[in-house]
């Protein structure tokens, strides 16, 4: 009898042992399953951002080129870096900063340190219009900050240019004058008011002057059409000075004013000039005047003062301004 119920005993144990085992082995097994949805869940939702990000850069209606800024050369020209790890000089279209590197002119500082502190070491997209590169190899680009996304009546919105384009917001801020180069013209009305706005505000360098403190494009038509008569003027001037001296000096004293004043009306001209068009070929070192016998049709209209500073010099023939 006693040993009966021994045996029932140990029975009992063994089935409660057998039921808490399993009861135990089904927890493990759930927070198992519920780990394994945790992390399926986190995952997918890791995928899922990472599709948005995607999304919304392929959601721009332009096609872009995406690079890393590692240079500020001045106000409007970058040294960048490919995916591919090739470097490149960006010269961004459509505007015109003040030069700050062969030569120095009135908010060229501003202008350059500005395009540093924003671009440097920032990742840009490149966008591309007609041409591809100018004389000097550089590429010609829209800089865009971050990829435009809103669109109305398929075009990008005034808004996405003027806060999302470095090109816009240079001429926005009053960092730069419009310069509009055929054929490269997809967003220069927009440039326009960009810089008339600034103008009309006096924002940076047009708080200086009210007529740029560049050579642009419109600048040096003025200066092509009216350098004749600025010179001539300073030549009057020279004159009345010089016959004023002769009532009271000697002729010796006479041809140094003359002298003096000449070379003041050269240094004018030679000012005035930065701004004019001069031409250059893809081999050649030389800038010439239009027309030169040494040029052929290959030749390319650029301003003097880029040809300058790319190290061109004045052909011998021609004899083009300095």
């Amino acid at each position: 009898m006693k040993m009966k119920r021994l045996v029932n005993k140990l029975l009992f144990v063994i089935v409660i042992f057998t039921f808490l085992t399993s009861v135990a082995g089904c927890s493990d097994d759930t927070k198992t399953s519920s780990n394994s949805s945790t992390s399926t869940q986190q995952s997918a939702s890791k995928t899922t951002s990472t599709k948005n990000t995607t999304a919304d850069t392929s959601k721009s209606p332009i096609q872009l080129e995406t690079v890393s800024v590692t240079k500020g050369i001045d106000g409007d020209t970058i040294g960048v870096t490919t995916k591919d790890g090739q470097y490149q000089k960006v010269r961004l279209i459509g505007v015109n900063t003040p030069e700050s590197t062969t030569q120095h002119e009135e908010y060229g500082e501003e202008a350059s340190n500005y395009t540093k502190s924003q671009l440097v070491g920032k990742t840009v997209y490149l966008e591309k219009d007609t041409g591809d590169t100018d004389t000097y190899g550089r590429l010609l680009r829209y800089v865009w900050i971050q990829p435009p996304t809103e669109i109305t009546d398929d075009e990008i919105t005034d808004d996405e240019i003027r806060n999302k384009m470095f090109n816009a917001i240079l001429a926005y801020n009053g960092y730069a004058q419009q310069m509009t180069v055929q054929p490269n013209v997809k967003y220069a009305e927009y440039f326009k008011n960009f810089c008339a706005n600034a103008r009309d505000s006096s924002r940076g360098l047009w708080a200086i002057n009210i007529n740029g403190t560049t050579k642009g494009d419109t600048i040096a038509q003025v200066n092509n059409s009216s350098a004749g008569s600025d010179i001539g003027t300073s030549t009057s001037s020279t004159s009345q000075i010089s016959d004023s001296s002769s009532a009271g000096n000697s002729s010796s004293d006479q041809s140094n004013s003359s002298a003096t004043q000449q070379s003041t009306v050269q240094q004018s001209a030679s000012s005035d000039n930065q701004g004019t068009t001069v031409y250059i070929t893809p081999t050649g070192h030389k800038y010439h005047n239009a027309g030169c016998r040494t040029i052929k049709n290959s030749s390319t209209a650029v301003f003097l003062s880029e040809a300058k500073a790319e190290g061109y010099e004045p052909c011998k023939v021609c004899n083009p301004p300095q």
